[in-house]
Formats: C-alpha cells, structure tokens, sequence
C-alpha cells in the first residue's frame, strides 16, 4: 500500500509515495523509490527534495512554478506539471519512461527537453515554437494542437502515436517526421503547398480544410481514412481517387 509522509526522511520505498498535503521540507534524497510518488497536492517547490530515479510516475500536476525544483535523473513512469505556464527555472530528467505532461506551457523559452520521451508529449498550450527543442523521439502521441505557425519547428525522427497539429493553417517551414505511428492531424491547412508527408502514417490523415488538392502527395505507406473537405472540386477528388485507389477517402 502508498505510504503517507510528512516531514520525516522516508526510508527505503518498495511501492508507491503519496503526500496527501502541501507540506514544506519534504526531504526523498538518498531514497529509491520503485513504484509512484503523487504530490499532487504540492503548488510549490520549496523545501522539496526529490529522489534521483523514481520507478514509476512523479505527479507535480498542482506546481505553479519550477522555482527551487530539482528533478530526479530518471523518471520511469509519467511526469505530471500540468500546471506550469513557464519552464523558467526548470530541468527535466534525462529520461521520461513514459508520459510527460506540459499541457499548461504557453512558452518554450529556458525548456531543455529530456532526451527520450517513451510516451506522449502534451504540449497542447503552445502558440509558437521559439526556443523549443524536441527530443528526437517520442513513443506516443505529440500534442502541439495551438501552434500557428511551423516557424523554427524541428519536429522528433519519429512520432509513436498521433501527431497533432491541427491549427496549423500553411505548410510553410513544416518538416514531418519520417514516421508518425497512427494519425497525423493538420485539420486547418487550407493548401497542400510545401507539404511533404512522412514516408508512413500508421493511422488517418486529417485534412478537412483543403480547399484544393493540388500538391497533395499521400505518404509511401498509408492505410488509414483520408479526411478532406467537402469544398475539393469534384475533378480533383475524382482524380485523387484515380491516383490512390487503394485508399479510403471521406468528405466532411
């Protein structure tokens, strides 16, 4: 069973951690934790001492500021900051086994990304991608649904799960992954100009706002459900499903 802690040193942790308030001087250094360590109680970091390596998930989704946080080395599980607006002040483990939640960050600026992410990346708040670096991979999906623009983008090698891009309205400055393992949605692009895709998209292919589908080339290996507005001119449907008569398309 989750054991419970105050202000104590803890002693050597089996399982799971869990803190159920925002208590100060909270001191894991020197202590292995193999399962969780839920402080999702925690709005701050002072006084917080965190283990180096936590075997399962580190939840931090109430911590409204980085200040004075010092990560482990290597997280397991998923890392909660849902909270956080602003990676000032923070450093992120070297690896994430699984989940890495930002989904708050409206800015990239001082964010040094851990150099594997084994599950998804929510990202989902960020309008630009000034000063943001990837890791150059990332097993699940990547959210970066409020991007704008792909100006200064340098997307991961390869996306396990879904790749959300979907207010992106042009393709300008857009370099795709070589491999996006299920959907890939750029539902706001009005013009397939510039786009390259991946060279496979394991899922569907979201491109409800097309309002042409000259320049559009599919990915090598596809066998998803394309999804194209109902605006593409008659002719140029007919002569995408001429192209591709192996894939499966539909208008909305």
């Amino acid at each position: 069973d989750p054991s419970v802690f105050t202000k104590l040193k803890p002693p050597f942790v089996r399982g799971s951690v869990i803190v159920k308030d925002d208590i100060d001087g909270i001191d894991f250094s020197g202590v292995l934790i193999g399962g969780d360590l839920d402080l999702e109680s925690l709005s701050i970091a002072e006084g917080l001492t965190l283990p180096r390596e936590i075997g399962g998930d580190l939840d931090l989704r109430s911590l409204i500021t980085a200040e004075g946080l010092t990560m482990p080395r290597e997280i397991g599980g998923d890392l909660y900051l849902s909270s956080l607006t602003t990676a000032e002040g923070l450093v992120l483990p070297e690896k994430v086994g699984r989940d890495l939640d930002l989904e708050s960050l409206t800015t990239a600026e001082g964010l040094t990304m851990p150099e594997k992410v084994g599950g998804w990346l929510d990202l989902r708040s960020l309008t630009t991608a000034e000063d943001l670096v990837l890791p150059e991979k990332v097993g699940g999906w990547l959210d970066l649904e409020s991007l704008t623009t792909a100006e200064g983008l340098m997307l991961p090698e390869t996306v396990g799960g879904n790749l959300y891009l979907s207010s992106l309205t042009t393709a300008e400055g857009l370099v795709l992954p070589e491999k996006v393992g299920r959907d890939l949605d750029l539902e706001s692009l009005t013009t397939a100009e510039g786009l390259t895709m991946p060279e496979k998209v394991g899922g569907d292919l979201e491109l409800s706002s097309l309002t042409t589908a000259e320049g559009l080339v599919l990915p090598d290996s596809f066998t998803g459900m394309v999804f194209l507005s109902e605006d593409i001119p008659e002719d140029e449907f007919v002569a995408l499903r001429k192209k591709y008569p192996n894939i499966n398309f539909e208008l909305q």
